[in-house]
């Protein structure tokens, strides 16, 4: 009994400290993106889509200093530097919907546990989009190995 009371001591004590480490984070990555100057943040902006208060505020969201939209990419086999991915990012607004997501805590967690490939499907709003890449690239190959 002392040695549970111990242990779930010590885990509310690591998330705390993670999460102050992650605010500190992103406190520094708003002001160093915003030390750009302002025509450099707002074409910045403009090109994901975002608002200045729209990325003020999802720099508020746990692990908001974070990419995880390029490790969800590649922990499910989109290469996200690849011509197809980067105008799917552009085009249909992928990085604003992840930057603005209310589950990056849930993704970090699974990223950080090597799972993320087996439950984002039950929380991302990228899903669909990750679908439609992955077929996209699926046919290609399909169609590369019938010519």
């Amino acid at each position: 009994m002392a040695g549970n009371l111990i242990s779930e001591t010590v885990g509310a004590w690591r998330s705390a400290i993670a999460l102050l480490k992650d605010h500190k984070r992103s406190r520094t990555t708003r002001r160093d993106f915003w030390a750009l100057g302002p025509n450099e943040c707002t074409g910045i902006l403009d090109d994901i889509g975002l608002s200045r208060s729209e990325f003020d505020e999802a720099m508020r969201l746990p692990y908001a200093s974070e990419d995880l939209l390029c490790s969800a990419m590649r922990s499910i086999g989109i290469d996200p530097d690849s011509f197809r991915s980067l105008e799917a990012v552009r085009d249909r607004f992928i990085s604003r919907i992840c930057i603005t997501c209310p589950h990056r805590r849930q993704c970090h967690d699974h990223m950080a546990a090597f799972d993320f490939e087996s439950h984002y499907q039950d929380f991302c709003p990228n899903s669909v989009n990750f679908a439609d890449l992955l077929n996209e690239g699926r046919s290609k190959l399909s169609a590369g190995k019938s010519s």
